[in-house]
C-alpha cells in the first residue's frame, strides 16, 4: 500500500513539475505573441486578429498550470501570525485543520468546475471572441489546476515538524 501512495505522490509531482513547464512556454508564447502583434501592427499597418484571444487563452491556462507548483512549494499567500504564536503542538493541529480546509475548497471547486467543463461540451458552447474555440478548452485548465492543488493540500496534511515551523516562520518576514 505504502509504494501505491508513494508512486501516486510520484505522478503527482512529475504532473506538477509538467504542468509548471507548459505554463512558462504559455508565458512565453504570451510575449512572443505581443511582440508579434506590435511589429505587425506598427511596422507593417497590418494587425492580427487573433493575437488578443489567444493571449486571453494562454493566460488562463498559464495560471491554472501554475498553480499546482504553487500549491507544492507552499508559494501562496499565507498569513502565519496567529499559527506562529502558538505552542508548537497546537500550531501543528492548526496546520493540518488549514490544509483540509484548503483541500476541501479547492475539491470543491475543481468539483464545480468539472461540471461546466461538461456542460460546454455537451452543449458545444464555445467562446465569444472573433477566433472561437469549444469553451472548455479553456476551462478544462481551471479543473486540471484546482483539482492538483486540492491534492497538494491533501498531502501536506500532517503535522508539521521543526523545519516546516522555521520555513513557515522565514517565509513569513
Amino acid at each position: 500500500m505504502k509504494s501505491l501512495l508513494a508512486l501516486l505522490c510520484a505522478i503527482h509531482d512529475r504532473l506538477t513539475s509538467a504542468a509548471a513547464i507548459l505554463a512558462a512556454i504559455g508565458l512565453i508564447s504570451i510575449v512572443t505573441f505581443y511582440v508579434y502583434e506590435v511589429v505587425t501592427r506598427y511596422v507593417f499597418n497590418a494587425p492580427t486578429a487573433w493575437v488578443s484571444d489567444f493571449v486571453s487563452y494562454f493566460l488562463c491556462a498559464s495560471i491554472f498550470l501554475a498553480l499546482p507548483k504553487v500549491t507544492r512549494d507552499k508559494g501562496h499567500v499565507a498569513v502565519t501570525i496567529l499559527v506562529d504564536m502558538m505552542p508548537a503542538r497546537l500550531a501543528g493541529y492548526f496546520h493540518i485543520a488549514i490544509s483540509l480546509i484548503g483541500f476541501g475548497c479547492l475539491g470543491f471547486s475543481a468539483w464545480i468546475s468539472l461540471q461546466e467543463n461538461m456542460r460546454q461540451y455537451t452543449r458545444n458552447i464555445e467562446t465569444l471572441a472573433i477566433i472561437s474555440i469549444p469553451q472548455w478548452w479553456v476551462s478544462g485548465f481551471i479543473t486540471f489546476g484546482l483539482a492538483l492543488s486540492a491534492f497538494h493540500m491533501l498531502r501536506q496534511v500532517r503535522r508539521p515538524g521543526p523545519a516546516d515551523r522555521v520555513a513557515l516562520v522565514g517565509s513569513a518576514g
